[in-house]
């Protein structure tokens, strides 16, 4: 199969010729798959049993190798003659170019090709794959009638065991894929003759780098490209990819006669001199309409693609757990309040977790402060799809929504800007620039999609390692969270009160 155009080989393609060829020749530049990788994967599967189970009782024509398809081909053709209605992973090839389709299946004497994605509609690159599944079909002899993309439902609920009818739609791209089968004829071409060569294609980077996925193979095509380069600055809109064609890569070497914004120039100017910028009239102002107490509140989430609680849609962000760090006046003690949800709540048998989380909210907010939050408009969105799901809970909500303050905003608005955080003013570039020390490195769980990831695991009984232990891995890390925010404000408060 190493010269075989696949489904995979051929998207690589048409991204860039150069990951092609890399795919198949210079396998020791990709890197290992991430935790990250390899639940998107199992997702990807889950999905594809439930989908299949909306076409029940098919054959499987999966193989045995995913280096050998013959049998799987042969199965195919075998079952098709035989007028077996479903197939899975059925598999077509002709002329070196091999595809496997989720599922085959024929009503009423009509053969339906249908392509199962976990994204919540139809986009241009899932018209490639489809585009080069139809081509193969029609070589090989057995054109479809329909081509159907299969994606997600994000306007169905939940409500008991999963019904995998409802849970997915199915979109017609019958059109579109015939439009393009001009299209990959031409592309099958051209990618066989740089396979023929067998030399490393002569491709410079680009925007295709990152579309429509972050290349495997970026790390090393870019690593001529420097740590503060042109593709770090803040908002380009195509100002980084004219300077790098003008032969510019470092952030230092932006010519004064390029136009900047406010944002930029401070960005610049930071990496060229080292300079700081910090606004403290517009800092000041902004601190002064704050109420004690202070609540630093940080929410983790999860949003699985198959709903896990009833009630909830597809990739609906459900907050499980949160940090509060609580300041009652200046000088005092900080106090430490949390929750997090027990994975058993999600099963539907005991009391809805999110009730839980909102009642204990009850019992660790008070009636007056301020709520503070870095990019509080995730938080807010949260707590306002909870107060549709539980109304009665709605004049709770609606108080504690208005008492929201948002950290971000000195440093989106470039009141404070440190050149370590570079083209960010995310909470993860901030942090490490005025707090150098402050560090999640020693946590077991570091950042909130492990977070995530780990809970949801829990919740499908999927987790195997130690719960308890690791329940407390989960609130350490949150609870760091809200103490990068006590951070991030007590160097506010110092800027400020050093202008007096």
């Amino acid at each position: 199969m190493s010269k075989v155009i696949s489904k995979s080989r051929f998207v690589s393609g048409i991204q860039c010729a150069k990951k092609l060829y890399f795919d198949i020749n210079r396998k020791d530049l990709k890197p290992e798959i991430s935790e990250q990788q390899e639940l998107l994967f199992s997702t990807g599967h889950e999905i594809g049993n439930l989908a299949q189970s909306a076409f029940p009782n098919g054959r499987d024509a999966s193989p045995e190798s995913y280096y050998d398809f013959s049998k799987s081909i042969q199965d195919t053709k075998d079952w098709i003659d035989s007028e077996i209605k479903t197939i899975y992973e059925a598999a077509f090839s002709s002329n070196g170019v091999l595809a496997a389709l989720d599922i085959l299946h024929h009503i009423e004497n009509e053969r339906w090709a249908i392509e199962v994605k976990s994204s919540s509609e139809v986009k241009i690159y899932h018209l490639t794959d489809a585009s080069l599944q139809y081509w193969v079909m029609d070589k090989s002899g057995f054109k479809p009638d329909k081509f159907f993309l299969m994606h997600i439902n994000t306007a169905y609920v939940k409500d008991g065991a999963i019904n995998p009818n409802e849970l997915f739609s199915l979109t017609d791209i019958t059109n579109q894929v015939i439009e393009n089968q001009v299209w990959v004829g031409e592309n099958l071409e051209n990618l066989k003759d740089i396979l023929a060569v067998e030399e490393e294609p002569e491709v410079e980077i680009g925007k295709h780098c990152s579309s429509p996925f972050e290349c495997d193979y970026k790390h090393h095509c870019w690593k001529h490209i420097p740590k503060q380069s042109v593709f770090s600055l803040y908002s380009p809109r195509g100002l980084d990819w004219k300077l790098y064609e003008q032969g510019i890569f470092k952030i230092i070497d932006i010519p004064e006669t390029i136009s900047l914004n406010h944002r930029q120039n401070l960005q610049v100017n930071g990496q060229k001199m080292a300079h700081s910028h910090i606004d403290k009239t517009s800092i000041s102002e902004f601190l002064s309409n704050w109420e004690f107490p202070l609540y630093f509140f940080d929410f983790e989430t999860i949003f699985p693609a198959i709903p896990v609680l009833d009630r909830t849609r597809p990739f609906q962000q459900v907050p499980f757990q949160y940090s509060l760090h609580v300041l009652k006046e200046f000088g005092a003690e900080y106090s430490h309040k949390e929750f997090l949800a027990e994975p058993n709540d999600f099963s539907g048998i005991s009391i809805d977790p999110r009730k839980k989380l909102i009642e204990q909210m009850k019992i660790d907010f008070g009636k007056t402060g301020s709520i503070v939050a870095y990019n509080a408009t995730f938080e807010i969105s949260r707590l306002k799809e909870l107060a549709l799901a539980f109304p009665e809970d709605q004049t709770f909500i609606d108080d504690i929504i208005s008492r929201f303050v948002d950290l971000l905003i000195p440093f989106r608005n470039a009141w404070y800007y440190h050149p370590k955080m570079g083209g960010s003013a995310s909470i993860k570039s901030v942090l490490p620039a005025i707090a150098p020390k402050f560090s999640y490195k020693d946590l077991e769980i570091s950042n909130g999609g492990d977070a995530s990831n780990t809970f949801l695991s829990m919740i499908k009984r999927s987790f195997t390692g130690d719960e308890a232990k690791v329940r407390k891995s989960l609130k350490k890390y949150c609870e760091r969270d809200t103490l990068g925010m006590v951070i991030i404000w007590e160097e506010l408060i110092e800027q400020i009160g050093s202008a007096k």
